[in-house]
């Protein structure tokens, strides 16, 4: 029986309630019903367990007290993916052309790794393993090709001059488009019932072309039914008469993407 010398029930109490792990605190609770004056034989088929393993917390029990039967965290299996072969297939994550791809699934990793590095851990064990290296899915945003990085660098140095000028304000411009498409949706009908919804297939459509000034927050926009050249032009000329501009000089900066 476990020796009530070692500690009170309400102390038992406290242990088990801070217990860090589950299977701690079961075994806190399985000394309290000893102690209480249930059975070995009771206390196994209530916390679940045979009655050796009752006995041997016991003895742990009366040999250190409440520290004999607190266990820490356990290590779990030994990683399949050994240590040397973490740096290979970080690099064939981020450059997936060296095995000629573009880009990396995880079903397309799992595959090529499993064909030819020999990899022998399952699938959800390198999700793990990437998931523990800092990878995570992400949706690419698009990046025009054929840019010249150098240009790049030299216009963002100029824009840096520009935004140190007292005398000159930069502003920025985009436009989108914003379309209504009222498609049929689903409903609930009798089994066997073909329901229909009128449709015209017309699409409503609104373009919005707008102007920030970023050092106030200034903003300008106009709403047309499309956006050409034509269209353009006139939002310049009518931003031209209706902002107040604060600085003799007033840069557009235009985002631009290319259509392919």
């Amino acid at each position: 029986m476990p020796n009530q010398e070692n500690c009170t029930l309400e102390e038992l109490e406290t242990a088990a309630r801070a217990a860090p792990i589950q299977r701690t605190n079961l075994r806190l609770m399985a000394i309290k019903a000893l102690t209480m004056g249930i059975s070995h034989e009771q206390v196994a088929v209530l916390f679940g367990v045979n009655e050796d393993s009752v006995s041997r917390w016991v003895r742990h029990f009366n040999e250190r007290g409440i520290d004999g039967i607190t266990e820490g965290p356990r290590s779990g299996r030994p990683p399949k993916i050994k240590g040397e072969r973490t740096h290979e297939y970080r690099e064939l994550i981020l450059h997936p052309e060296h095995a000629n791809e573009t880009h990396w699934t995880g079903r397309k990793f799992h595959g090529y790794l499993t064909a030819h590095c020999q990899l022998e851990a399952g699938y959800s064990t390198l999700m793990r393993w990437l998931h523990d290296e800092g990878f995570r899915l992400k949706v690419p945003r698009p990046w025009p090709d054929g840019q010249d990085e150098e240009k790049r660098k030299a216009f963002i140095e100029l824009i840096r001059e520009w935004l140190g000028d007292q005398g000159i304000d930069l502003w920025f411009l985009d436009e989108c488009g914003v379309e209504g498409d009222p498609r049929p949706r689903r409903r609930f009908a009798t089994k066997g019932d073909k329901i229909l919804q009128p449709y015209s297939g017309a699409h409503l459509r609104m373009n919005v072309t707008g102007a920030v000034l970023p050092r106030t927050g200034e903003f300008y926009a106009l709403e047309f039914s499309h956006s050409d050249t034509e269209i353009f032009q006139i939002f310049l000329d009518h931003a031209n008469q209706d902002i107040s501009f604060e600085r003799p000089r007033n840069l557009l900066i235009l985002a631009y993407i290319p259509r392919c």
